[in-house]
């Protein structure tokens, strides 16, 4: 569920449950799950031009007893955004009208009544003690953010976040951090919120979000390092896509994947289109040949064997490879180069 007061916050179904309004759904069961966020009060015919959008519209009827005029209300309702309507029974009509409920039942519109001894003021302030409510909790995520960052940046000391360890019932022992772009449910854990991103501090390497980042597990002094790594981690995952993990990083897969296209142009235009150019204009296959000897750990015999080659005639290739590119494929630092071109042409 969103923190962002301005964003709904409740469904009609969860307002349906309130039991101090004891309110009874008489039509529109369809829309249930709209969401809510006030309740707007009114006997205007049409207060379309007033609402602005997943409010329930609260009236005694006063102006729905000409005939048409309950459609037109419901209509004019529905035309405004408003997610249901609470009909107050007991001052104007001892039941909902019928028309109003068969129009809501037909446009899919909750249609709930209201008890005689239930006040409309009861709807407003419900609603708003519970903006407060969220408003308060997205303060503490946000000052639990800028703590974490601090944390991660050496600028607090790790102890600075053990009462909220502790007051979430977390094992200090086995903490981990997961990084995420942003969170629609509740998760287990500390969570802090540094503008669209959110940390959470928990036990539970499963309680993300995607995209998310995962840092490693451990105890309370580990926390920057695990901040550290579900933040590279994260920029991974918005990449790939998915959940990446702090054990992903540490692979030559990972390594190239965190750097940009500028960074791997060079390797792309000085090595692999040459190979690949090369291969086009000769009926050639240097880079496959390359590719199958990276595979091989650098073997001339278990590459020879793959390729079903005489080792010297892949010797040779390996040569003019070499000739192409300027990087010697049996020296280490040359096959790292050359192993980022062939990953970067794939």
């Amino acid at each position: 569920m969103s923190s962002d007061p301005a964003v709904p916050q409740h469904t009609v179904r969860q307002l349906l449950e309130v039991a101090r309004f004891r309110l009874r759904l008489v039509a529109g069961e369809s829309g249930l799950d709209r969401p809510l966020r006030w309740a707007h009060s009114t006997e205007l015919p049409d207060p379309s031009p007033h609402l602005r959008g997943h409010e329930i519209v609260l009236t005694v009827g006063a102006s729905l007893r000409e005939p048409g005029s309950c459609a037109a209300f419901a209509e004019a309702v529905k035309a405004g955004r408003a997610s249901a309507i609470g009909y107050g029974v007991g001052d104007v009509t001892a039941e909902v009208p019928v028309e109003l409920r068969e129009t809501c039942e037909r446009l899919g519109l909750p249609l709930l009544e209201v008890p005689a001894e239930v006040p409309f003021l009861g709807f407003t302030e419900w609603f708003a003690e519970r903006l407060a409510s969220t408003a308060d909790e997205r303060h503490e995520r946000e000052e639990t953010g800028r703590l974490l960052r601090m944390v991660q940046q050496g600028l607090a000391s790790p102890e600075a976040v053990r009462a909220r360890v502790d007051d979430a019932g977390l094992d200090p022992a086995a903490l981990l951090v997961i990084a995420m772009d942003g969170v629609e449910e509740d998760l287990p854990g500390v969570l802090g919120l540094d503008g669209d991103l959110a940390l959470l501090i928990t036990n539970d390497a499963h309680a993300w979000s995607e995209p998310a980042g995962v840092g490693s597990p451990g105890p309370l002094d580990h926390l920057p390092v695990s901040l550290t790594e579900s933040l590279t981690a994260l920029k991974s995952a918005r990449r790939s896509g998915g959940v990446v993990h702090a054990s992903d990083l540490a692979t030559f897969q990972a390594l190239l994947g965190r750097l940009d296209q500028e960074q791997l142009a060079p390797f792309a235009d000085q090595i692999a289109r040459p190979l690949r150019e090369y291969d086009k204009a000769h009926g050639t296959r240097l880079s496959e040949t390359l590719r199958t000897f990276l595979d091989m750990g650098g073997a001339v015999g278990a590459t020879s064997r793959a390729l079903y080659l005489h080792p010297n005639t892949l010797r040779h290739r390996l040569s003019r490879i070499e000739a192409l590119t300027g990087r010697d494929p049996h020296r280490f630092e040359d096959r790292v180069a050359l192993a980022i071109a062939v990953w970067t042409a794939r």
